[in-house]
């Protein structure tokens, strides 16, 4: 805690995460951030990125859309972790959860975070273009609102073969945006079966549409046509 009330302004409050009060740590400002880093130019843009301090609505979309998986006792990957709602809602339904960012604020806060599942969490530095963690693979990886840049696809994708299972699914979660759309596309091209859902989270905004990706088709799993075609709420 200490080291992280160094770096970062935080306030403790509380959310809901698996159906359950939850204790949280959170960044007071995250757009001050933005403004400390874009008046530092030419630092290492790994070490003032500020987009992992807000909780952003997919992560919320993406934890809900859990309850449609029985994850007690899968291993379980979460990409882009940020403040780790996503990793520690996996973790509270069960699952070994390995959390990993390449920022290490991020990784501070979620480890911070996790503390009260901190037996079925890792926290781990993971850089996606170059780096692998060590087998077994996982039965799940997750994301959210990692697909924004259109740029990180030819990074991201290799990544996702390297750490998934035989039989892994991907679970990927953004706002419904067009670079979201970009992102269907390119994934459909590069190999992957795709499905898409929606998650309400009732609050008068968009949906947040979730990606269910797979590298082979699974038995008895008709293609999915090309817009969305499952709600849930």
């Amino acid at each position: 805690m200490a080291r992280i009330q160094r770096l970062v302004p935080i306030e403790h409050t509380s959310t809901v995460i698996a159906g359950q009060h939850y204790p949280w740590t959170q960044v007071i400002d995250p757009a001050q951030l933005l403004e400390q880093a874009l008046k530092c130019p030419n630092q290492n843009l790994v070490e003032v990125d500020p987009f992992w301090a807000a909780t952003w609505r997919a992560a919320s979309g993406l934890e809900r859309f859990l309850d449609r998986f029985e994850l007690a006792g899968e291993r379980v990957l979460e990409l882009g972790c940020g403040s780790g709602r996503v990793g520690i809602g996996a973790a509270l339904r069960g699952a070994d959860v390995v959390m990993t960012d390449v920022v290490g604020r991020a990784l501070l806060i979620s480890k911070f975070n996790a503390r009260h599942v901190k037996e079925h969490v890792s926290i781990r530095r993971l850089e996606w273009r170059n780096e692998q963690l060590p087998d077994p693979k996982f039965r799940y990886i997750l994301g959210s609102d990692i697909v924004y840049d259109p740029s990180l696809h030819p990074i991201l994708e290799p990544c996702l073969r390297r750490h998934l299972a035989h039989d892994g699914v991907v679970l990927l979660s953004e706002p419904q945006r067009h670079t979201g759309d970009r992102f269907r596309n390119w994934i459909m091209a590069a190999g992957w079966h795709i499905r898409e859902h929606l998650v309400s989270l009732n609050d008068y905004n968009l949906d947040i549409r979730v990606f269910e990706l797979r590298i082979e088709r699974p038995k008895k799993w008709r293609p999915s046509p090309p817009l969305v075609n499952s709600i849930y709420d």
